[in-house]
């Protein structure tokens, strides 16, 4: 017969009765010893005790400092300023750039003229893509982009 002192039971999950012969306590009280003991063994080896948590240190915040006080207008060095600090620019002139040994280029026609080339060119551009985006050359705005090729001329 099983002294009720130690031992107990408990219901397993699948609902069986499950008997457990050492109660909590005593697994509470083995542990205990043995740390007891792993510690009187390192004590007598001549291991280090573990040291203590480090300390942290915060910095104590500094007291706030007055405003500066204007001291007066500055004091001018009898030599005089330096030229740096009293003319704006470059020390040295800059020398001049050569002009290009080659000519601008001439663009054909006037200038409305390569501005009318440049509106076509745009117009023909977007009525391109739009073939391409497959769009119906039916749709309004491939009319509006027609009717104005159209009133461009060809160039």
């Amino acid at each position: 017969m099983k002294n009720p002192r130690w031992s107990w039971s408990a219901r397993s999950p699948d609902g069986s009765v499950v008997a457990v012969s050492v109660r909590r306590n005593i697994v509470v009280i083995v542990v205990a010893l043995l740390a007891g003991t792993a510690a009187t063994a390192a004590d007598a080896a001549g291991l280090p005790a573990p040291l203590p948590a480090p300390t942290i240190y915060s910095a104590p915040t500094p007291a706030p400092l007055a405003p500066p006080i204007n001291p007066g207008p500055a004091v001018v060095p009898p030599a005089g300023l330096s030229p740096l600090l009293t003319e704006p620019g470059p020390i040295y002139p800059t020398p001049e750039r050569e002009m290009p040994a080659y000519p601008s280029p001439q663009y054909p026609g006037s200038i409305g003229e390569q501005n009318m080339q440049a509106y076509r060119n745009r117009l023909l551009q977007q009525q391109w893509q739009r073939e391409r985006n497959a769009i119906s050359p039916g749709s309004e705005r491939s009319r509006e982009i027609q009717q104005q090729l159209n009133q461009t001329g060809p160039r």
